[in-house]
């Protein structure tokens, strides 16, 4: 949601938010307010021009798609770089520098997938590109969505909050990206990931066997409400 001016004030039962929109004022409510400023590195502190490794406005370490820096020979990995700051991108960084240094291959962070999960209620697993990125990209793509309401799984636990989200590419059925808010949210997104790690196209999802009643069946229902 992009809001051009916000305003916040206390309610009697928690806390209110006003936000202008362009087209209209809308109020949203809630018990806590949240406000997350970000992090910042502390690569001041490495006197890191001595060596020729260079950073960004903002600090973090300047690295190619190999993690290497500016300085021929040395790497970094982790937050340290900038990008996603998860664990697991953490950790894909190390298996990049091993494989590079120890193994002798080729690997990158080039077209790497990164998935994350907010472990909020319900759940929120998201990978890949939302609808907004591939229409940036010019992408002719197809969009598949279903409410969680219509998840039989979801209907038996009483959690039918959310929606679950899929963006294909529509002349080569390749999924692009997928966001699921619900109940096991980063779950079924990670099924999803694996489709689209194995390059497999949608149909192979919409058509699949999956047991009853699991989350994973719902790829079933979501795939087959793709449309244009």
């Amino acid at each position: 949601m992009k809001a051009k001016t916000s305003r916040v004030s206390g309610a009697e039962n928690g806390i209110q938010l006003e936000v202008q929109q362009p087209e209209k004022l809308i109020t949203l409510t809630g018990s806590h307010l949240l406000v997350a400023t970000g992090r910042v590195p502390n690569s001041d502190t490495l006197n890191l021009a001595a060596a020729g490794i260079q950073v960004n406005q903002s600090g973090f370490i300047q690295v190619n798609d190999r993690l290497e820096t500016t300085a021929a020979g040395v790497y970094a990995l982790g937050d340290i770089k900038g990008g996603p700051a998860f664990t697991h991108i953490s950790y894909d960084d190390f298996r990049i520098i091993r494989a590079n240094l120890l193994e002798k291959k080729s690997a990158s962070t080039a077209n790497r997938l990164v998935p994350y999960t907010v472990f909020i209620d319900p759940q929120l697993g998201r990978v890949g590109l939302t609808e907004a990125d591939a229409l940036a990209q010019n992408r002719n793509i197809r969009v598949a969505k279903l409410p969680m309401t219509s998840v039989a799984r979801a209907r038996e636990v009483d959690e039918t909050r959310g929606f679950m989200k899929a963006i294909v590419d529509a002349e080569t059925n390749q999924i692009l990206g997928a966001a699921v808010l619900g109940v096991e949210g980063g779950e079924v997104m990670s099924a999803i990931e694996i489709a689209m790690l194995g390059k497999l196209p949608y149909t192979a999802l919409r058509d699949g066997i999956f047991a009853h009643p699991t989350l994973a069946e719902s790829l079933n229902n979501l795939f087959t409400t793709m449309h244009p």
